[in-house]
């Protein structure tokens, strides 16, 4: 990733109080529940420090004016064991994914489950995941040790890749596990539909 992609970032604010009302729902199609995660909202600029932990809730990325530049949000579920989940990351950081895709109009959040023991993920464990040289995470960057995104999806299937339209936070995309092509097929797709 370049230093460039960050001229770009988003400032995050909370909407919550303008958030879509329910039903809420899981499936694509359905408006996503506002969750609430303890991370950061700018990993790299917060030193991947736990003292840093903030809020990030799904309101902070909820527009529905469109006066971002953010179309579509790219949230990523994620587990330290998982070794699909660790490419994913990588090919966000090394094929400069992250910084193609939000010059486009998509901003991204990761959130991280368990650690390489299948436990509940730790702060630790999230500073050394966004730490690592191969991710170098510049996008939000949270815990879920709670599991709240297993509502969308079974850990078996580590990752979780969801695609909400943020003016609506509506759920567009659910997919399971990661290839290589997903970004320039089926997320570029998304884009060319809005």
């Amino acid at each position: 990733m370049t230093d460039g992609s960050r001229a770009n970032a988003p400032t995050l604010t909370s909407n919550w109080a303008d958030y879509p009302a329910g039903p809420y729902g899981t499936a694509r199609g359905a408006v996503i529940q506002n969750l609430e995660f303890l991370g950061w909202k700018q990993p790299d600029l917060a030193n991947y420090d736990t003292a840093s932990f903030e809020h990030v809730r799904l309101s902070d990325f909820y527009d529905p004016d469109g006066h971002s530049d953010v179309k579509l949000l790219a949230v990523n579920a994620s587990a330290v064991w998982c070794a699909v989940c660790r490419a994913e990351y990588e090919d966000m950081n090394t094929n400069a994914i992250y910084a193609t895709y939000r010059a486009k109009g998509v901003e991204f959040l990761g959130t991280l489950f368990e650690d390489n023991s299948y436990f509940p993920a730790q702060p630790a464990d999230l500073t050394r995941w966004g730490q690592l040289s191969t991710h170098d995470v510049k996008f939000p960057l949270v815990l879920d040790p709670g599991f709240k995104m297993g509502a969308y999806f079974d850990s078996d299937a580590t990752p979780l890749n969801m695609v909400i339209d943020v003016r609506t936070m509506t759920i567009v995309l659910l997919t399971m596990g990661y290839s290589p092509t997903y970004w320039s097929t089926t997320v570029q797709g998304l884009l060319n539909k809005l």
